[in-house]
């Protein structure tokens, strides 16, 4: 039986190493690369089903989107059109981390993924 991550993780996961590879390529910079190494590790989990990573990323995606507000908070006056785009990208976030955390088809796939495999 196979137990496949939920959709909205995958695509999540697809968006944002494209992000980064697109970070790297125009202007590669050592901290995004140790930002991809360390997001190819905490995925490589979360898709294996480990909860410890799930709630890991949820909680990254979380203190991320508090960050991003708070530099919305400070922009707004400078550049609207930034604050409005930040502020969308910080509610993404947030809701990705509500979903991570708080969704029942990830707390199934993350039980079906421990009982698969222990047999």
């Amino acid at each position: 039986m196979k137990n496949r991550p939920p959709l909205p993780i995958v695509a999540v996961a697809i968006a944002y190493f494209f992000y980064l590879v697109w970070q790297m390529v125009t202007e590669f910079m050592p901290v995004t690369a140790g930002r991809f190494a360390v997001s190819v590790a905490l995925f490589f989990f979360v898709f294996r089903g480990s909860r410890a990573a799930g709630n890991t990323l949820a909680f990254l995606c979380a203190v991320s989107a508090v960050m991003l507000l708070v530099s919305t908070v400070a922009s707004i006056k400078e550049n609207v059109k930034e604050a409005i785009a930040l502020t969308v990208f910080a509610v993404s976030l947030l809701a990705f981390a509500a979903y991570v955390f708080f969704s029942p088809k990830v707390r199934a796939f993350q039980r079906n993924a421990v009982v698969l495999q222990k047999s």
